[in-house]
């Protein structure tokens, strides 16, 4: 998920950076540099105050505010991924008109905020997915930082080979592959938080327990359960943290994941089409 969205804003600034190396205009280079420190200082703050929030109530309240917490962020990366797939194709040509246009009318200081506005959003997203897949998971925050701060160490080496022209990344290719794990993502952790709201006594299930394989796929690693393979409580513990895996689903869950992943996933694809 860090490689994932490193990776995006990365190429977002190498390609804003070539731009101006290749006009002539590295003069403006410091806006791009100033606009991108500070989303990545906002994005942190956020990532705290998040975590500080997230973690502040038990019981049944702690069930409805995380239950909203997954809906809501769910619903936000939907909105990215649709922008994204109404975008990517021509996002590279798009990022050069905006910075040009700024060039042209003297806006300068649009150039930081086009590039703060950019990366602040894809800073918002991560912080979501990886308290998504933090809680309804069972990772702990060390293995999310360290894992984190791996995938954005590779992003950002991709990305300075790019630059230096080591490298090239076909960037439609790369959105299309990722957005495909995206939907998946915000569709288990939209379905997640139906979850928790029928944990917490706010939805009717319809019926709360449709079937049980907690004892061939478990959810958590480890279960328990000494007689249940290792392997199969790692591939069940990553199927709920990266897709909202639920071995004993209710059957409002069960009618709400497809639905909302072929929707989505249709959508999508139209946009990507079109």
């Amino acid at each position: 998920m860090a490689f994932r969205e490193g990776l995006e804003a990365t190429l977002i600034i190498v390609i804003l950076l070539l731009y101006l190396k290749n006009t002539g205009q590295k003069k403006y280079n410091k806006y791009v540099y100033f606009g991108s420190f500070l989303a990545i200082v906002l994005s942190i703050i956020f990532a705290f105050a998040f975590t500080f929030f997230f973690g502040g109530f038990t019981g049944t309240t702690e069930q409805i505010f995380e239950g909203t917490t997954f809906v809501i962020s769910g619903i936000f990366i939907i909105t990215l991924i649709l922008w994204i797939g109404k975008e990517g194709p021509k996002m590279k040509e798009n990022l050069e008109q905006k910075l040009e246009e700024s060039i042209q009318k003297q806006k300068v200081f649009s150039i930081l905020i086009l590039t703060f506005v950019i990366i602040m959003r894809e800073g918002i997203e991560l912080v979501l997915l990886l308290a998504g897949a933090t809680s309804v998971g069972s990772l702990n925050q060390l293995d999310v930082v360290v894992g984190s701060i791996i995938g954005l160490a590779i992003s950002i080496l991709i990305g300075l080979f790019t630059y230096y022209g080591v490298r090239s990344i076909n960037i439609t290719k790369f959105l299309k592959i990722t957005n495909v794990l995206l939907i998946l993502f915000a569709t288990g952790l939209i379905t997640y938080g139906i979850h928790e709201f029928i944990e917490a006594g706010v939805i009717n299930p319809i019926i709360n327990e449709v079937w049980n394989i907690k004892q061939i796929l478990p959810e958590s690693f480890p279960d328990g359960n000494p007689t249940t393979p290792e392997f199969l409580e790692i591939i069940g513990s990553l199927l709920k943290t990266l897709f909202g895996y639920n071995a004993n689903p209710s059957l409002l869950e069960i009618i709400i994941y497809p639905v909302l992943l072929t929707s989505i996933g249709i959508t999508s694809w139209k946009l990507w089409k079109k």
